[in-house]
């Protein structure tokens, strides 16, 4: 997700109201089977000491894999990202035009998978497959 650094620069000011694709190279590795109807909204400020404030909510749904039957789950998250992000002088110098703020997104929303889920109706006693069953967890 690109931020037009001149616009910042002459406003001090972006909104965002987007969605958001996440590649799923950044989640191949996580856990995480995919990443659906990522919405920012919030914005970009350039503060009184010239660094950029990042002021946005992320919502989307994660689909991860149920820790007992590895069915597809659905996992509803939401994140607050209030962030001071630098100097807006070294994003500027540094990347000219646009400020890319997918890797602050999704470091923030990687910290929301949860650990563990289990698809509903789904419970630790009820364990079997083809030819097989657990009897005691003993």
């Amino acid at each position: 997700m690109k931020i037009d650094l001149f616009k910042l620069n002459n406003y001090n000011h972006v909104d965002i109201d987007e969605d958001v694709i996440i590649p799923n190279e950044y989640y191949i590795n996580a856990d995480i089977i995919d990443i659906k109807d990522v919405h920012v909204t919030g914005s970009i400020d350039i503060n009184y000491q010239d660094e950029l404030v990042a002021n946005l909510k992320v919502k989307g749904t994660f689909i991860l894999p149920c820790a007992i039957s590895l069915e597809e789950v659905s996992y509803d998250f939401a994140v607050d990202i209030d962030e001071i992000m630098g100097n807006f002088d070294t994003f500027y110098n540094k990347n000219k035009n646009t400020l890319d703020i997918l890797p602050l997104l999704w470091e923030n929303i990687v910290s929301e998978v949860p650990i563990r889920v289990v698809k509903e109706g789904i419970s630790s006693h009820d364990i079997h497959g083809d030819g097989w069953e657990l009897v005691s967890s003993d």
